[in-house]
């Protein structure tokens, strides 16, 4: 029985001692490489922006930076050389202690007609640095000023706006942004070419914000103040043309082309006897045409048509027309 506990102990003693592998080296953690990193021109800035992952070569979590060494350069000869763009691009002040989106300003005016190169790479607190990040390259333009004079009028059909053109640049163009009613925030409408605009989507009574910026290439200005207008349908319909008017048996038949407005209510005639006033005598809720049966044999008569909104608003009256009952 003592063997057997002897044996025992052994093999229970071997079966808890398992091989102990090599030691393993430290982890460097060195940051990710910057994937995301991307440069626009907006006025008088150049705007660069990326996010620091947030973990390590090894996937493990990278908690704080020791440095963010981003850089700007003007663009080599080909093929791109990552040392020799880097020994004569220059470092933009970054503030980031920790992974997460970074924003940062370079401005315009050390750039303006060059074409440039930014990159930007990561160490942790030890100073080991990530791997450059992906490089973004941008043809850098003299700043877009925000479009001046901005005005914004209601009209027949909406809202006219337009502003002044400045120093006119071949290729500038515009885009408008509107937040209507009920709406958070402005979205594009438009993208022009000239220093004007017809909102048609604009509705009367209804309240609109407007705002403005230049575009030239990829280069934009910064946005213009918004404007603010609550159109008012002041507008009467145009004055009916092409009217006539042809004497039939006790009457006169009048006649005139239909107006094209959406918003038409009805159409005013009036009449004149014998070089009396114009005086109305109906009102028509549509049709284009009238026979006056108030008539009388030897009398000179007199008509002009006018055309009237659903907010009232009337037109002038059409050019007359005479006709005597024989």
């Amino acid at each position: 029985m003592r063997h057997c506990g002897v044996l025992i102990l052994a093999a229970l003693s071997l079966g808890s001692c398992g091989y102990v592998g090599d030691p393993m080296p430290p982890a460097l953690k060195i940051p990710m490489a910057v994937t995301d990193l991307s440069i626009a021109q907006v006025g008088p800035n150049l705007l660069v922006h990326f996010t620091i992952p947030p973990k390590t070569m090894e996937g493990l979590p990278l908690e704080r930076l020791g440095a963010i060494e981003l850089k700007i350069g003007a663009s080599p000869a080909p093929p791109f050389q990552v040392e020799a763009w880097s020994n004569q691009a220059r470092v933009v002040d970054v503030s980031a202690t920790a992974p997460g989106i970074v924003h940062a300003k370079i401005p315009v005016k050390d750039w303006a007609n060059q074409e440039v190169v930014v990159g930007v790479r990561v160490a942790n607190q030890k100073m080991r640095v990530s791997p450059w990040s992906n490089f973004a390259t941008l043809q850098v333009l003299p700043a877009l000023e925000i479009p001046a004079d901005f005005r914004a009028a209601a009209s027949a059909t909406g809202v006219e706006l337009d502003w002044s053109e400045g120093s006119p640049r071949p290729g500038l163009e515009w885009r408008i942004f509107r937040q209507g009613p009920d709406e958070k925030e402005a979205t594009e409408i438009a993208n022009v070419s000239t220093p004007k605009f017809s909102d048609s989507g604009a509705q009367h009574g209804q309240t609109y914000r407007y705002s403005i910026l230049s575009v030239l290439g990829k280069a934009t200005s910064e946005r213009s103040e918004a404007i603010t207008i609550t159109p008012v349908d002041t507008f009467a319909p145009a004055t009916p043309s092409g009217l006539s008017a042809l004497a039939a048996p006790a009457a006169v038949q009048l006649s005139w082309e239909r107006n094209r407005e959406t918003d038409l209510a009805f159409y005013r005639v009036y009449r004149s006897v014998d070089g009396g006033p114009l005086v109305k005598i109906a009102e028509l809720p549509s049709a284009a045409n009238f026979r006056d049966t108030d008539v009388k044999p030897g009398f000179l008569y007199r008509y002009s048509v006018s055309a009237s909104d659903q907010k009232g608003n009337e037109s002038p009256k059409s050019e007359p027309v005479e006709i005597r009952i024989p």
